[in-house]
């Protein structure tokens, strides 16, 4: 009995080689029957002729319509065992059966592997209909999902599969997904003949160099670096089959699988609180592993217990958020996902902004500043191509035109939803708005804080400010590390200038014997002294210690003067050039140490490598 995938390869009567999965019937394999008929494009359904449909063919079929295969014809085998009547009725009750399936009208052709009988007639009607088969189509995006692995002594790992939506060859480097790792195609063969090309949608082996047989498993997927993201997310329209033998339940554990993977899921429904048999629904997967699939794939969901499948559908995201359960925005993306047109299904990837709203809450951070709006980001060419699921040539025409109308916003090299980038503006502003109302004597926004609670990228971040500051939104601190709006300008009230007036003088009264920081604090506070730091007019020496500028400058140029003069200077020296204290002068001290601009040599200083620029 089959318990595991069978692999061979047939010569049609026109010469035509096609490549044969063999899956096993029986119910207790059926897992095992999932991993290899994701790929096909015909399907042979055996029946035996003595008896009938049995509890696997109706799984069987059930899976074949859930995975949309169309094409296909019935093998009833064993005919030489039965009379003509008992046939005829077996022929009828299998043609009722697939009457409500994806293979509704397929051939159904008595034969007998024991006479030979039908067996003619099998070939010549597979041919026909493969004749009429449109080939696999090159979208540039190879995938290999894994269905063996294996070592070959002399050559290494190998692995098999059926090869979707590209080409492999020799040489190449690829990236097994999930794991991320490399390697490098040192071999490939399709029907046990050695190729320098694999093409899409023939049975295929990789012998692969640089990585070791235990690395890889059943359900990993061999790509071009880059190419497919991993996920533990996916969203999808799912049919609850009509047999199934109770409601799903929102976050009902359940086995997904897709491609040759298995992977064990929480089932969230988006749009109702329970799925009854034959209902079709919008859910979100939750996976307990990544998974590397693309949009489109079909899936097949099983319960572990009693271990039966359930229905299946068709992944329509690849990429998401997590959405909250009933939201009219997300279930409205994912519509347009499922049916729009390539320029439709593009903006809906690209369009973040619907997700980011469905998350959203009224959090502030300590201190009262709006954390922002997470979810508005844009996306680079290749990474907005793979959330679309779309061909790239497809995908690169619609981005062009979407420019052209106005839908998408580009910034630098990466691509924006129209909306998003305006609810993106918005947000940048409003950051900097809110901070200048709490701290107005402040320059601005620090930068990181700032890209922090936007939820962007070091590398986005930097392009959409400067898009920002080129249309005048915002402008840079004269510091380059805060983000102020471009009027904003710290201003004391006239209170706080008198203070600043008065504490400065005494700052030039006596230049190197200042106002200690407890001292000023007390008399001014900390925000304006923070702002007088920030604006240049103080210098913080260390933590107890300010010097107005001239009185630094003006104690650097006195210090590195001697210091050519007579290559060293003590502490007590450096005091009395500055008439000051041990107390001022050794803060002083350490303070040029650390800016290099001095360096301690035993109880004296010498030049630092930095004191050139004075």
């Amino acid at each position: 009995m089959t318990i595991d995938l069978g692999f061979a390869w047939l010569h049609l009567p026109s010469g035509r080689e096609v490549s044969i999965v063999d899956v096993p019937g029986h119910e207790n394999f059926i897992k095992n029957m999932l991993a290899g008929v994701g790929g096909i494009d015909l399907a042979l359904l055996v029946v035996a002729a003595d008896e009938g449909i049995m509890p696997q063919t109706e799984e069987h079929l059930a899976i074949l319509d859930l995975l949309r295969v169309s094409r296909g014809v019935v093998a009833l085998t064993k005919c030489d065992l039965v009379e003509d009547d008992w046939r005829e009725l077996v022929r009828e009750e299998v043609a009722a059966r697939l009457s409500t399936t994806t293979l509704a009208g397929a051939p159904i052709l008595p034969v007998s592997a024991y006479t030979g009988a039908g067996l003619p007639e099998l070939l010549e009607t597979l041919d026909r209909l493969l004749e009429t088969t449109s080939g696999r189509q090159n979208i540039g995006r190879p995938r290999l999902p894994v269905d063996r692995v294996f070592t070959i002594q002399g050559f290494g790992t190998v692995v098999t599969g059926t090869l979707l939506d590209g080409t492999f060859s020799v040489g190449q480097e690829v990236e097994i997904v999930p794991q991320g790792l490399r390697a490098r195609i040192r071999n490939l063969q399709m029907h046990k003949t050695s190729v320098e090309t694999a093409q899409p949608g023939g049975r295929t082996a990789m012998n692969l160099a640089g990585i070791a047989k235990n690395d890889l498993a059943r359900g990993d997927v061999i790509t071009l670096p880059g190419r497919l993201r991993s996920t533990a997310l996916l969203d999808a329209r799912f049919e609850l089959l009509d047999s199934a033998p109770r409601p799903l339940e929102h976050n009902a554990e359940v086995d997904l699988y897709v491609g040759a993977k298995e992977v064990h899921a929480h089932v969230r429904l988006l749009d109702s609180d329970e799925l009854q048999p034959g209902q079709r629904g919008w859910v979100q997967f939750k996976l307990a592993e990544p998974v590397a699939v693309a949009r489109r794939d079909r899936f097949i969901l099983r319960i572990p217990s009693p271990s039966l499948t359930i229905g299946g559908g068709e992944i329509i995201d690849t990429q998401p958020r997590h959405h909250k359960r009933h939201q009219p925005a997300v279930l409205a993306a994912l519509e347009i996902l499922e049916r729009g047109a390539p320029e439709e299904v593009l903006f809906a990837a690209l369009n973040t902004a619907s997700g980011a709203s469905s998350r959203r809450a009224d959090t502030r951070k300590p201190g009262g500043v709006s954390r922002g709006q997470p979810g508005l980001q844009g996306y680079e060419e290749e990474e907005a191509i793979r959330r679309s699921g779309l061909p790239a040539a497809e995908a690169r025409a619609a981005l062009e035109m979407m420019l052209e109308q106005g839908q998408v916003v580009r910034v630098g090299p990466f691509y924006f939803a129209a909306p998003v980038w305006e609810h993106l503006r918005e947000a940048a502003k409003t950051l900097a708005a809110e901070y200048h109302q709490q701290y107005p004597l402040r320059a601005g926004l620090p930068k990181e804080e700032w890209r922090g609670r936007l939820g962007l990228a070091p590398r986005q971040a930097n392009e959409v400010l400067a898009a920002l500051v080129a249309v005048g939104d915002l402008a840079e601190a004269a510091s380059a590390s805060a983000v102020r709006l471009s009027a904003h300008a710290p201003r004391f009230s006239p209170e706080q200038q008198r203070q600043v007036d008065t504490l400065l003088r005494q700052f030039h009264e006596n230049p190197f014997s200042p106002p200690g920081r407890a001292e000023i604090e007390a008399a001014v506070g900390p925000e304006v002294i923070a702002a007088l730091i920030e604006q240049g007019a103080l210098v913080k020496i260390s933590d107890a210690v300010l010097f107005s500028r001239e009185a630094y400058d003006e104690a650097i140029r006195r210090i590195v003067a001697h210091l050519r003069a007579h290559q060293t200077i003590t502490v007590a020296e450096a005091r009395d050039l500055l008439d000051t204290s041990r107390k001022y002068m050794l803060a002083l001290l350490e303070h040029l140490d650390e800016r290099r601009i001095t360096r301690r040599q035993g109880d004296d200083r010498v030049l630092g490598p930095a004191a050139e620029r004075w």
